[in-house]
């Protein structure tokens, strides 16, 4: 059966405990209330820069077929220099292979996707900055309440400690949750805000192939990692309504 911390037994915890309980529990109360008015905009914002990365991935894998074959013509103008008198058929191909590496800027500046993963990542760290700082309160206060628990379990009884020791159980794995999704959640806003210098940085020029390979990775492992938070944050909100015995 699930704790709730707003039920007492035969004796109310001690007032420095108490404090800390409510404190957890208004934290709780905060990610709660907050996940469930932004989880469907979350999700969307999560499926848009998946079809961007699903686009992404798609073009990678055409671009690279292309390249393949660019190379052997490439080999075959070097082939045929002896015979056309110049390089200028090895230089034109070799063109159209260099051409082939930024074809991701290309994509992102013809159908405007740029400023939309821009504005979309912004919001998401938005929406996900209040939820991180509950979980950092959630993290913190669980570690005062054990460490408070040595100095209650030496001035009181074993059966006036009963409860806490279901309370102290709940609030440890608590903690350990909370730590695993304030990880998640500063993961995604450090991969979010590196696309986002990415893209800043890549539009002010023409990108080079490394450029433009690194904001390919950026866009993949942003939908991926977003994701991940969406579903991680999910399950800690099921945690915390069990922790508040809701």
């Amino acid at each position: 059966m699930a704790f709730n911390p707003k039920r007492r037994d035969s004796k109310e915890l001690p007032p420095n405990l108490s404090e800390l309980m409510n404190k957890l529990s208004k934290a709780a109360d905060s990610f709660i209330q907050v996940f469930d008015n932004s989880d469907d905009r979350m999700r969307q914002i999560v499926a848009e820069i998946q079809k961007l990365a699903d686009d992404v991935k798609q073009m990678h894998r055409r671009t690279n077929g292309d390249r393949a074959v660019g190379g052997v013509m490439f080999m075959l103008g070097l082939v045929a220099v002896p015979f056309t008198g110049g390089m200028s058929l090895a230089l034109a191909t070799l063109g159209g292979v260099t051409v082939l590496c930024t074809n991701v800027q290309k994509m992102l500046e013809e159908n405007q996707s740029a400023k939309t993963v821009y504005e979309l990542g912004k919001e998401f760290m938005k929406i996900v900055e209040p939820m991180k700082n509950d979980l950092e309160l959630i993290k913190t206060t669980c570690e005062k309440l054990e460490k408070k628990s040595a100095e209650v379990q030496a001035e009181h009884t074993l059966s006036d400690m009963e409860e806490f020791q279901r309370i102290l159980t709940r609030v440890s794995e608590l903690g350990k949750k909370s730590e695993e999704a304030l990880i998640v959640a500063v993961t995604v806003m450090g991969v979010i805000n590196n696309l986002i210098t990415l893209l800043i940085n890549v539009f002010r020029v023409t990108a080079s192939p490394e450029e433009d390979r690194k904001l390919t990775d950026s866009i993949i492992q942003s939908a991926d990692q977003s994701l991940k938070t969406v579903n991680k944050f999910e399950k800690m909100k099921a945690e915390l309504r069990e922790f508040r015995g809701n």
